[in-house]
């Protein structure tokens, strides 16, 4: 018969040989599971991967080239799509012309952007950055739901409601081959109202905007280089705070875009060699900073803004982005003319 002391000091024993077992092998799991891990990379860099797997060192370049390109090409033209909001420099909501009545904002102007994107006329996988100054006409209506609350006799469209819709027609950068000149971007949104400007505070407003693309083919595929085949879209929200001094009125404000949207990029190799890859996820969220001022004349409104987006900042080792970095931020200008019923 076993006594209770003898089998403890067993069962101790055949547990502390189990650990030894089990921490000799666990150097060799944890190993293996290293060496299993993924490699953890942007998604630009995972769209690069895709594209060139299992091709050539002049693909992977290729695809590489790209991705990158992808990248500038989508930042720059969601700029200058979601810059400038439903009304640039209208810090106000629209309102009731009367009880019952909407007041009615029909805005007609121009958005610029200076963006920096890869040439993809040069030779591929050579990096050769170029400029654009890109244009795009936009045509906006605003129309006042509600007017909002007005707790105290200075104070008023706390809480009130414009409806927007929006249509912009933007001209692309030049590029090889047979490719989309223009591109039309179409959305709309609601503007909240914080508080109305009066005499004594300013107004503030709060806009938030969805704009969508149509798709964007850019490149010279199948006579030789890279071809993007982009479909982005837009949300921003926008917070605007601005006053008037007479006919002339200040604004200034932030926003927070989300730029999204479905990416494909087409890239050449060696000896005919092509490599293709498409992912949705290319997109990022970025503030944005702006400021601009307007100028009244009875129910006709001229308004100016510029508009600063930050760069895009993240390392991927699959990607030549100390040939290419795209941590510097870019520039648009807003120029608009409005009526106002």
């Amino acid at each position: 018969m076993i006594r209770r002391g003898a089998w403890s000091r067993r069962a101790l024993l055949a547990l502390l040989a189990l650990a030894a077992v089990a921490m000799g092998g666990a150097p060799e799991r944890l190993e293996a599971q290293g060496a299993a891990a993924p490699v953890d990379r942007s998604s630009a860099g995972r769209l690069a991967a895709s594209c060139g797997s299992g091709g050539s060192a002049a693909l992977a370049a290729s695809c590489a080239e790209a991705a990158l390109g992808a990248v500038a090409l989508t930042e720059g033209v969601s700029l200058l799509v979601g810059a400038g909001g439903a009304l640039p420099v209208s810090p106000s909501t629209a309102g009731h012309r009367m009880e019952g009545t909407p007041r009615v904002v029909v805005d007609a102007g121009v958005n610029l952007a200076r963006i920096r994107h890869l040439d993809l006329s040069a030779t591929p996988g050579t990096l050769r950055e170029t400029h654009s100054t890109l244009v795009a006409g936009r045509l906006t209506a605003t129309a006042g739901i509600f007017d909002g609350f007005r707790p105290v006799a200075t104070v008023g469209g706390v809480g009130a409601v414009d409806g927007v819709v929006s249509l912009r027609l933007a001209r692309l950068p030049d590029g090889p081959g047979d490719q989309a000149r223009t591109a039309v971007a179409w959305g709309g949104g609601v503007r909240l109202g914080v508080v109305r400007e009066s005499f004594t505070l300013p107004g503030i407003t709060v806009t938030g905007l969805h704009h969508r693309l149509g798709t964007i083919r850019h490149g010279q595929l199948p006579s030789g280089g890279s071809q993007l085949i982009l479909s982005p879209h837009v949300t921003s929200v926008r917070l605007e705070v601005g006053k008037d001094l007479l006919a002339f009125g200040l604004t200034g404000g932030a926003a927070l875009e989300r730029v999204g949207g479905r990416t494909r990029i087409r890239a050449p190799g060696e000896a005919g060699e092509v490599g293709e890859a498409a992912r949705a996820d290319l997109g990022r969220t970025r503030p944005t900073f702006f400021a601009g001022a307007n100028y009244t004349w009875l129910v006709t409104q001229v308004a100016g803004e510029v508009t600063w987006a930050p760069g895009r900042s993240f390392s991927d080792d699959l990607l030549p982005l100390d040939v290419f970095p795209l941590d510097r931020g870019q520039l648009q200008v807003t120029l608009t003319f409005r009526l106002i019923y």
